[in-house]
């Protein structure tokens, strides 16, 4: 037994080292992190320097479910009551493209059924790191954000409704689990409303169950039963987890987004530690042998991200043509949007469970996430250090193809 326990921690030791020196890699790389905990994972197996095992397995879903959940919490529904109807008429507009498009990528090209939800999916994983590198005022990554907070909603409904597919196929089963899922979301919509006026008229209850001078961390214990609470209980109604975590990771959002140290502390623990052990343990599945043997892998993964952002350039023309006033702007919107490599690394994940996709097809996927965080980081950045002014005389263009504060304010 101790032997066995020696075995796990020297493993989990040595991908601890490699979690800590991911971020040293991507600094001087300038590669996305993500793609860096990728490629450590794959080395890593590759030769040996730790190996699969089944505690790894189970701390990988783990952190997979701790990543959902982090998804959950930069979503906040409250603040789609400001968007205004035309925005949302536009962002339906566009996902109806998105959606239309992939649906007929997939028949024309005979695909498998997965690429209907993989080709747009979202997730605002990148999107936070664009707006470190360029702030929120630019007006292609604000609509990204608006974009991308609607979108990883609606993938994590395809996710839910894939794996019920793929677990039951198209059989009474499979119905009977909609209809669960469906009076499980009606129930969680229910209980929003009660809380929302049980605290409206307790307004104390929130600060009884979080305090703000909290020395028993009682808003981690909370968060965290919260968090396995509604994990088990759709695993015990036969959901998806991730819905669970991610609808756990919502109701702290909207409810106690007054503890703004809670969300930091989450996001220090999740993506310090649970996160990258997830993208480490999916490098770990790709076969560096097999990749290196057969490059047509790379070369599939490659018309993914080129499928990828195809659709969201036509949709987003479609959709957003009046909202910016350069075409450079909207491809540095599509661009942004285009990098879903959280959700696309869940997509094909969740299929290959369920053995719903094939080697090939699941290896082409962790791929495309790779390209599309390499190259596409690259193309918004030689896009925008390339902005050229207009001719002297004419309003200055700042980096997002709108007229700047600045020139606006002398123009008056």
């Amino acid at each position: 037994m101790e032997h066995l326990l020696l075995d796990v921690f020297i493993n989990f030791a040595i991908i601890a080292i490699l979690i800590a020196i991911a971020p040293i890699i991507a600094k001087a790389s300038a590669i996305p992190i993500v793609v860096v905990e990728m490629c450590l994972g794959c080395v890593g197996l590759y030769f040996g320097i730790f190996h699969a095992s089944e505690s790894f397995v189970i701390m990988a879903k783990v952190g997979f479910l701790f990543l959902m959940f982090l998804c959950g919490m930069e979503v906040d529904l409250r603040g789609f009551q400001n968007l205004g109807k035309t925005f949302l008429r536009n962002v339906i507009v566009y996902f109806v493209v998105l959606y239309g498009i992939s649906v007929g990528v997939v028949l024309v090209f005979g695909l498998n059924k997965i690429f209907i939800a993989a080709f747009p999916v979202m997730s605002l994983g990148m999107i936070m790191t664009l707006i470190k590198d360029y702030g929120k005022d630019k007006r292609w990554l604000e609509l990204a954000l608006r974009v991308g907070v609607i979108g990883e909603v609606v993938s994590i409904a395809a996710l839910t409704l894939i794996s019920g597919f793929y677990h039951y196929g198209n059989s009474l089963k499979l119905y009977e689990n909609l209809a669960v899922l469906c009076i499980f979301i009606l129930a969680i919509v229910g209980l929003f409303w009660v809380f929302k006026l049980l605290f409206w008229w307790l307004p104390n209850l929130k600060l009884f169950i979080m305090p703000y001078n909290d020395l028993s961390n009682q808003d981690i214990r909370f968060v965290m039963m919260l968090f396995i609470v509604l994990v088990a209980l759709v695993l015990f109604l036969d959901l998806e987890p991730a819905l669970g975590a991610f609808l756990a990771g919502m109701i702290v959002a909207i409810f106690f987004s007054y503890k703004h140290e809670l969300v930091h502390k989450l996001n220090d623990v999740g993506f310090g530690f649970f996160v990258p052990l997830f993208f480490i343990f999916v490098g770990s599945t790709l076969d560096l042998d097999l990749i290196v043997q057969n490059p047509f892998y790379i070369v599939h993964g490659a018309y993914i991200a080129l499928g990828m952002i195809t659709i969201r350039l036509i949709a987003a023309n479609v959709a957003f043509a009046k909202f910016f006033k350069s075409p450079k702007a909207l491809t540095l919107f599509a661009l942004s949007d285009s990098m879903p490599l959280t959700f696309l690394v869940a997509t094909a994940k969740i299929a290959s469970d369920w053995h719903a996709i094939t080697q090939d097809v699941y290896y082409a996927f962790i791929l495309a996430a790779m390209i599309e965080g390499v190259v596409f980081s690259i193309a918004i950045k030689l896009l925008y250090t390339l902005w050229k002014p207009r001719k002297p005389g004419a309003k200055a263009i700042d980096e997002a193809g709108e007229p700047s504060p600045k020139s606006s304010q002398q123009s008056q």
